[in-house]
């Protein structure tokens, strides 16, 4: 019981501590990825951690009840592996799999998925990708709304959204928030505040909340 204690009480410190950053100051790696102990069972060390995980999550979460939004959220580790995900009310299946397809795509790519939709932007482009590395879990998901997680020049992670009309805006605050100031080259997003990636609308300046392309 004393030990569980002191795990709750460590990670609650640490979600603490990585909110307090709110976006100003880089975190440092040895605070995001999994401890000393956890990479010598696993043989991984530079692996999101799951309080970091949950961090984004809830950040995630946090945008998108101030937006009256709904969104389903999924961070993986840099093998693919499900970290954390949360599915928020209203949901269709179809959003959970767009939500981890992206954070699949953004691994496969090292970049964001938004960078990839725009790179390969016709159809003969995307077709002959369509497929690639579907045989080891990976994905080509030409939307935006996926990025890599990276700190100190380290991949580990990635986080897709989707399900809601500012995916990529989610995603990227949360990053933002969690884990300070994002690499423009990786995580560049493909939107402004007042205008939808996907359908355009909110051309008059005012936010978003709804878009035609709801995935």
């Amino acid at each position: 019981m004393k030990r569980l204690l002191v795990f709750g009480t460590m990670t609650f410190s640490l979600i603490a501590s990585l909110a307090h950053a709110q976006g100003t100051t880089p975190a440092p790696l040895s605070r995001v990825i999994v401890s000393d102990d956890v990479a010598n069972r696993t043989l991984m060390k530079t692996q999101i951690n799951s309080a970091t995980a949950r961090a984004l999550v809830d950040a995630c979460v946090e945008f998108a009840n101030a937006t009256n939004s709904s969104y389903s959220i999924v961070v993986l580790a840099p093998t693919g592996d499900v970290v954390d995900a949360h599915i928020m009310d209203g949901q269709v299946p179809i959003a959970v799999e767009a939500a981890t397809l992206k954070a699949k795509t953004s691994l496969y790519a090292r970049t964001s998925s938004a960078a990839i939709m725009q790179r390969f932007n016709t159809t003969d482009s995307r077709m002959i990708r369509m497929h690639l590395g579907e045989s080891t879990g990976r994905a080509y998901y030409f939307a935006p709304g996926g990025f890599p997680i990276v700190v100190e020049n380290q991949l580990i992670g990635a986080i897709g959204v989707g399900g809601g009309p500012q995916e990529e805006q989610c995603a990227y605050q949360a990053l933002t928030k969690v884990l300070g100031p994002q690499t423009p080259g990786q995580h560049a997003p493909a939107w402004s505040p007042s205008r939808c990636s996907r359908c355009g609308d909110g051309a008059t300046g005012s936010p978003v909340i709804s878009c035609s392309a709801d995935l």
